[in-house]
């Protein structure tokens, strides 16, 4: 397990700090970034294809004061228990896809308000992005790109030496631009980390360089700060405190995935090149502000 030294923690400010602008996208009812209120997700920790725990749990969820749920969808039957469980969900429906780009056009044709994919761990993804594309936005369906440290593409690891915050923006950022090549730009991120501290990281160097809105998912708690509380929260998808105690954790583990053994041509020129190599700055994807000025990287 890796970790990073973000140096000792700063004390928390008393002055609320100005949201940043990004633009808007709707997960159902529920408005997301653009000035809209922080809404508050979590995780089923059913079987989804068990409709009646699961809707059970999203009773209790919703309750408890959550706005919006993830399931689960790495299987056949958890797809085909999809329009049940939107049909008689009292909050907006997020299908989180496993391993198979059709489970994506499953959740769609379900009614489920938003999708989330983690590339690493679907397989032949960025080959699908075009089909995907034009069916969400048919539907008027919005994507979350969910990267994971877990499940990185080995090239990337490769060449940040680790799942730091520049690998995870990197890869979050060349999925999006996958999406805006084909005019799609109903998109969320999220990156996650087991560091809490390279998570905010991460983020931070995001909204620096995109204005999509962000999901600030904790799945670890991490170490305990210097002169911070001993006790360790518990795991939450959200880090509001009104959905503590909340079901949380996917019951699918990532695992590294194929996709790091694609063609080379499919991936940025700039990603893995030999030492010395130099180009043109790669350009900013649409929606996304770079201000980088340097050069590729190398």
């Amino acid at each position: 397990m890796t970790t990073f030294d973000h140096g000792p923690a700063a004390p928390p400010s008393s002055q609320v700090p100005v949201r940043r602008r990004s633009r808007q996208i709707h997960v159902g009812t529920v408005p997301v970034g653009g000035g809209a209120p922080v809404s508050v997700q979590t995780m089923t920790t059913t079987n989804t294809a068990d409709v009646d725990a699961t809707l059970r749990q999203i009773a209790a969820i919703t309750a408890a004061g959550c706005d919006i749920v993830r399931v689960a969808v790495p299987t056949q039957d958890d797809a085909a228990a999809l329009p049940a469980i939107v049909a008689k969900s009292p909050i907006p429906v997020i299908a989180d896809i496993h391993f198979q780009p059709r489970y994506v056009f499953a959740a769609l044709d379900a009614g489920c308000a938003a999708v989330r994919v983690n590339p690493g761990n679907i397989k032949r993804f960025d080959g699908r992005i075009a089909e995907i594309a034009l069916a969400a936005s048919a539907a008027g369906v919005p994507i979350r790109i969910g990267v994971n440290a877990g499940s990185l593409d080995g090239r990337l690891l490769a060449k940040h030496g680790a799942a730091t915050p520049q690998a995870l923006v990197e890869s979050a950022l060349w999925e999006c631009s996958l999406f805006e090549d084909h005019g799609f730009q109903d998109l969320k991120i999220a990156v996650k980390h087991h560091d809490p501290l390279t998570v905010i990281a991460a983020n931070r160097l995001l909204a620096s360089r995109c204005d999509y809105p962000l999901h600030l998912g904790v799945t670890e708690a991490g170490p305990t700060l210097q002169g911070a509380p001993s006790s360790r929260p518990s795991r939450s998808e959200s880090c509001c405190p009104r959905a503590s105690g909340t079901p949380s954790a996917s019951r699918c583990r990532p695992t590294r995935s194929s996709r790091s053994r694609r063609a080379a041509t499919s991936w940025p020129p700039w990603a893995c090149a030999p030492a010395g190599w130099r180009s043109s700055p790669a350009p900013a994807a649409a929606g996304c502000r770079s201000t980088s000025t340097s050069s590729p990287p190398r």
